[in-house]
């Protein structure tokens, strides 16, 4: 693994990059875009990013992204005040700096095929950054919504784009979409869900995955287990990429 550094427009912050190659060489590169808040932790035994890149590391390469933030000294303070004053267009400024960065640098060759992963918040990310929308040979979502609560005063919430905005760049994808969501998932309304599903008109290929009794993290909501998230999402990647070919 390398790691990259870049700096943000939202105040001057560092954009930290990490770049994980395939154990043999590839066409292909994942990006995944964590939730809300979400970071990147390389030595972290319990995340979605390293549990799927334990899994297809030796297929594809990986990038994962932690966009710019405050630190926050005190460890009983929510992740949330780190992005205090930042908005949703910086926040999908800084995913797509880095996107640029990676190809401006060769590390990311022009003959890649990039596929992208956005868990939750990191596909509604997604949503406000046509340009990589328009890259990407495949998208999978997990279970992403496109709307916000009007009384919302969380950081990139309260700026999110409007639904239409968020909606209008996936409408024209004509490439390979995968939704995944949990059947008792309570964080993110089914409808806003389906409003991304129903948007994607043009698709080459549209897949739905459900898994039954999971809620909004994939675990179980019968017994809390994660489902072998990383085996379950590993396995859906593969498919994935394979119907780009």
């Amino acid at each position: 693994m390398k790691k990259y550094e870049i700096i943000s427009s939202f105040k001057s912050l560092p954009i930290e990059i990490f770049w994980y190659p395939a154990d043999k060489k590839t066409l292909q590169t994942i990006f995944f875009l964590k939730g809300l808040y979400g970071l990147h932790d390389p030595k972290s035994q319990d995340s979605w990013d390293n549990e799927i890149i334990k899994e297809a590391k030796r297929k594809y390469n990986f990038v994962c992204i932690n966009t710019a933030r405050e630190k926050i000294d005190s460890p009983e303070k929510h992740s949330q005040e780190a992005f205090a004053q930042k908005t949703f267009k910086k926040e999908c400024d800084d995913i797509y700096r880095a996107y640029l960065y990676l190809t401006e640098k060769n590390i990311l060759k022009k003959t890649q095929k990039i596929s992208i992963i956005g868990n939750s918040f990191g596909g509604t990310t997604l949503l406000g950054i046509p340009e990589l929308i328009k890259q990407s040979s495949s998208i999978i979502m997990i279970g992403s919504g496109c709307g916000k609560s009007a009384t919302t005063i969380k950081p990139l919430l309260k700026t999110l784009f409007s639904e239409k905005k968020l909606l209008k760049s996936i409408s024209q994808y004509q490439g390979v979409f995968v939704y995944v969501r949990g059947s008792d998932d309570n964080v993110v309304p089914q409808a806003s869900q389906n409003k991304i599903i129903e948007a994607v008109s043009k698709a080459s290929i549209k897949i739905v995955y459900t898994l039954q009794n999971a809620q909004h993290n994939l675990s179980n909501s019968l017994d809390f287990s994660t489902h072998d998230r990383g085996k379950i999402l590993s396995s859906i990647l593969d498919h994935t990429v394979f119907l780009t070919k």
